[in-house]
């Protein structure tokens, strides 16, 4: 994975949330992430790269994805305390594990894949924030398990490349 990618990031995740919000982490889009740490895997971009972007099923090549809008993410991004035109950052999601417990799980299982894109979709660093049209997708549950994961971990593992071979 990525250098920013740290293993016992997703454990806190794990031990902060519950195993009720752990268990539909499991279950989701990118919930190969959860299981892979449960193996104690030992991790390889290919390979996890692999799974996601073999585990999307689509009639057509030439399908359009898309998420449609509402007010949700304005509450909850107010919630977490992250400006409404930002992503939150790991830092932030982690700072909110402690008021998080009394919430619905509903919320706590957004949070847990907020932290899962942070910490294995993108692998940035703790301070570095979520891209927010993927950030806003944790909001329809059905989306994000639509949603073509491997084709966004592929598009930022490219772009992260590009950076780099420009510095």
């Amino acid at each position: 994975m990525n250098h920013s990618c740290y293993l016992s990031n997703i454990q806190t995740v794990r031990e902060e949330l519950g195993e009720d919000v752990w268990s539909e982490l499991r279950e989701s889009a990118i919930g190969v992430i959860v299981k892979l740490k449960e193996l104690h895997y030992i991790w390889s971009a290919k390979v996890v790269h692999h799974f996601l972007a073999n585990q999307l099923a689509i009639e057509s090549s030439h399908e359009i994805w898309s998420l449609i809008d509402d007010s949700m993410p304005l509450q909850f991004w107010l919630e977490m305390n992250v400006p409404t035109s930002d992503g939150p950052t790991l830092l932030v999601l982690q700072a909110i594990f402690p008021i998080c417990r009394n919430w619905p799980r509903a919320k706590r299982v957004m949070i847990g894949l907020l932290c899962l894109l942070s910490i294995d979709i993108f692998g940035i660093s703790s301070n570095s924030r979520i891209p927010l049209h993927c950030a806003k997708r944790v909001m329809d549950t059905a989306a994000f398990q639509r949603y073509p994961w491997g084709q966004e971990l592929h598009t930022s593992r490219l772009c992260s490349c590009a950076l780099n071979m420009d510095l």
